[in-house]
This record gives structure tokens, sequence and C-alpha cells, in this order.
């Protein structure tokens, strides 16, 4: 079993009988939680200024633990499975992959490849590729809701990170991460018809 930081020393994506829930949430608390991500996003002749920011409350909603546990668990429990309390529920039940795998199995095979490269979050935030998101670009329509999409490339599949910005919060908070495969045409329909901006991260602060 990989412990937190050797996630930080991979070249490949580990199996996922080398991780667990706790593995991943202590990775998250070590290197995205604690700090403020400043970019320069050069938009045609302006500069934007764009802060970004993990905080405890999105990490259930990145990894998908709320859709496994959705129809599994009762209404009163589900809110164990997302925000704040998720987080802390985790932590305090030591809810493991096994668990989540007896509450919705086919929910949990369907989203294991967001556990799996899970560990390439802090890669594509430092050096980050993007493109201004814009759903209706995309053919067939979908939900997802974003601002801007950073993405990578690894072995065989695109990691996709989508961040947006909080009116409430005053930052951007990270809104979506999924994995696609690559498609033997190349084409990613998520980044195809997307504007692509130049992103260049500024500084990391610290968060006190």
């Amino acid at each position: 079993m990989y412990k937190p930081e050797d996630l930080k020393n991979l070249t490949i994506k580990p199996r996922i009988n080398d991780i667990d829930l706790d593995v991943l949430q202590r990775y998250y608390e070590l290197f995205l939680n604690p700090f403020i991500y400043e970019y320069n996003v050069e938009d045609q002749r302006r500069n934007i200024n764009v802060s970004l920011r993990f905080d405890k409350e999105n990490f259930c909603h990145l990894l998908g633990i709320e859709s496994i546990a959705k129809y599994a668990v009762p209404l009163k429990e589900l809110h164990n499975y997302k925000g704040n309390d998720g987080w802390n529920y985790i932590k305090k039940t030591n809810l493991r992959f096994k668990d989540l795998k007896k509450l919705n199995k086919k929910s949990f095979k369907n989203i294991k490849a967001k556990f799996v490269y899970f560990y390439l979050l802090p890669y594509i935030i430092e050096k980050p590729i993007a493109v201004q998101f814009q759903n209706e670009n995309v053919n067939p329509p979908t939900k997802i809701d974003c601002d801007i999409l950073f993405y990578t490339k690894n072995e065989n599949a695109i990691i996709h990170l989508g961040i947006k910005k909080d009116k409430e919060l005053g930052y951007y908070i990270p809104k979506t991460f999924f994995i696609e495969k690559v498609k033997e045409d190349g084409v990613d329909i998520y980044i195809e018809n997307q504007k692509k901006i130049n992103v260049s991260k500024r500084d990391r602060i610290i968060l006190i």
C-alpha cells in the first residue's frame, strides 16, 4: 500500500489495490489543501488573476463519492458522503474503498479511474494546459460546469480538472475531475472546440 508521500513520486499510475481512500485524503491534505495557487491567465489583450484553493469540502465531490452513496444510503445519511461532513466522516469512520464498493459496486467501477489518476492533480496545476470552457461547445451536450478546464495526457487517458470562481468565496474552486480514454482519432470532445488560453502559475501561497 502506498503512502501519500509515495504518490507524489510516481511516474506511472498506481493500481487500485495499492491505494485507498485514506491515502488519497491524506495526499489532498498534504499537497493541495494547504495552498492558494495564483495564476496569470492571458485572455486576448487582458491578464486575469486567478486564485485557486482546494478546500476540504471539495474532496468528496472531486472523487464522486456522493454519486456512489446516492440511492444506496438513506437520504438523511447522504450528507456523510459530501462536503465538509463527508471529509469528517471519512476521517472518523476510516471509510475505505471496500465500503464504497458495498454501497454501489457499479458506480464504484465507473469512477475508479478518478481514484487511480488522483495523484496527478498537483502536477496538472503546477504547469497547466488549459482552455476556456463553455459546455455548449461540447457535442454531445454536457452538464459540466466550469470556467477553465485544465488537462493533461497520461498513458492512454486524458485527465481533466475544471475550476470555477465561487462568487461567495471570491476565489476559484475545483468543480469537476474526470478521465477520458484517448480515442483512436485523438479527439477530446471537451477540449476540441474550446478556446485555448495561456495559464501560468505565479505563486503558491501557504495558508496560515
